[in-house]
């Protein structure tokens, strides 16, 4: 709907191009006089400065948007219907999804079904410009914005500033849960087919406040299995969505462990997970492959796992920890998840800090993809000045499942879905009670995924 700006721009455009050409620009007006007397200003006060180190640091941020405003309002008001066009078909960023919006529909009523104990969130499309830089993300791999704000590249980062600013209102400590669908944009180039810019994620976060430091990682292997049985129930469900979900296999690692494995074996883990992209499928292997890494990747025994490695007493203890407050508790509670343990997983290694998990997900004719990941993450400790705040996000994309997993025929896929046969169709569960005894944690959100298909962190 127009706004008087634009409908003052519309008059002012040369008679014939109101469809045809590109309005002739305005007078610079308000913001223009603002311009230019910040523009003389800076050439006074930084003479001889190199204009990116003048933008970049010399001037303050109002000056800085006011001038970049200006200037990009000029290049809009110069373009021509045909030049957008032309635009877009050159940037896939802009592009529709090639996904029919009624699955996508369907996949999250079914996740949102699951996660009926967290709280449902409807996110922003942006945040404030360096949220991701904060979390470890290289700041060109998302879209920033001349009001110094991104565009979403990841559903968790603002389930966490939202989590922050819970805590700030209310300063009580109980736990906190939500879960969101969002559609993000990552800028990271990529070649491989199917891949694309922009694509939905459904995420799962909780924040948790520890009692005391000795229960920290506790604090978040109870969140963490809180998580798993989500996505457990998640996965049963999809089948009555019509998806053709058979089964799920959780993945879990620890970044201590893995960091003592590779450390035992003279390598610089940091270096070896730089080399682990998700929107790079294979590179994870190729880095242990290429440093001669033979570490046990699926594990079943991972207490086992590390005592065989001499990792320590220590270690074993915290491999002990997580199977008797994760995996069996998991396993007691939906014994049809497939668990394993791998203890040389790059992916997310720099990203997340102690659990840390992946999501492989069946289909019915056997096919396994990595759809989903997450772990624990420092950002709320961070944000809140408090290390005792703990937090935990897992995630699943949400548009390559819908891809590769819909079952809907042709009919369906063109909108033709009958009705009737949708209220026929049962409910998915919802997400089931964990049995007292068991306690877990839930892993930081697929943060970073590769562009709508599998899980992962990309730096």
């Amino acid at each position: 709907m127009p706004t008087a700006d634009d409908l003052t721009t519309q008059a002012t455009a040369r008679p014939g191009q109101a469809t045809a050409g590109p309005p002739r620009a305005l007078a610079d007006g308000r913001t223009g006089e603002l311009s230019s007397r910040i523009a003389r200003r800076a050439a006074e006060a930084h003479a001889g400065e190199p204009l990116d180190r003048l933008l970049a640091e010399g001037l303050p941020g109002n000056e800085l948007t006011t001038l970049l405003l200006h200037c990009l309002r000029q290049r809009a008001l110069r373009r021509s219907f045909a030049e957008v066009l032309d635009h877009a078909e050159r940037a896939p960023m802009t592009h529709a999804s090639a996904v029919d919006a009624r699955r996508i529909h369907a996949f999250d009523a079914a996740a949102y079904a699951a996660a009926a104990g967290f709280e449902a969130v409807d996110l922003a499309p942006v945040g404030p410009l360096g949220a991701t830089a904060c979390a470890g993300v290289e700041p060109n791999n998302v879209l920033a914005t001349v009001r110094f704000a991104e565009v979403a590249a990841d559903p968790t980062t603002g389930l966490a500033l939202h989590a922050a600013r819970r805590r700030r209102e209310t300063r009580r400590g109980e736990p906190l849960r939500f879960c969101a669908s969002q559609r993000v944009l990552r800028m990271q180039p990529t070649k491989h087919p199917g891949f694309t810019p922009h694509f939905r994620l459904f995420a799962l976060v909780t924040a948790a406040r520890s009692p005391g430091r000795g229960e920290d990682d506790a604090c978040e292997r109870r969140a963490l299995l809180e998580h798993l049985v989500v996505w457990a129930d998640l996965v049963r469900a999809l089948p009555s969505a019509g998806f053709r979900a058979a089964g799920l296999r959780v993945v879990l690692s620890d970044t201590a462990v893995v960091r003592a494995c590779l450390g035992a074996r003279g390598l610089d883990a940091d270096a070896l997970a730089q080399r682990a992209k998700a929107h790079e499928p294979g590179s994870s292997e190729a880095a242990l492959r290429e440093a001669s890494v033979d570490l046990p990747r699926a594990a079943a025994d991972y207490a086992g796992a590390v005592r065989s490695l001499g990792l320590g007493p220590e270690l074993v203890a915290r491999a002990e920890r997580w199977v008797a407050e994760v995996g069996e508790p998991l396993s007691r509670a939906r014994p049809e998840v497939e668990i394993v343990h791998d203890l040389a997983r790059l992916q997310g290694l720099g990203y997340y800090a102690g659990p840390f998990v992946q999501l492989v997900v069946r289909r019915d004719d056997g096919l396994e993809l990595p759809l989903g990941d997450g772990g624990a993450v420092p950002w709320l400790g961070a944000l809140l000045s408090n290390r005792r705040e703990r937090m935990v996000a897992t995630g699943l994309g949400t548009e390559m499942l819908v891809k590769l997993f819909d079952r809907s025929d042709s009919d369906a896929r063109a909108g033709e879905a009958r009705p009737e046969e949708s209220r026929r169709a049962p409910h998915p569960p919802r997400c089931g009670s964990i049995p007292a005894e068991s306690t877990g944690t839930s892993s930081a959100a697929g943060a970073w995924c590769a562009a709508g298909s599998a899980t992962g962190s990309v730096k």
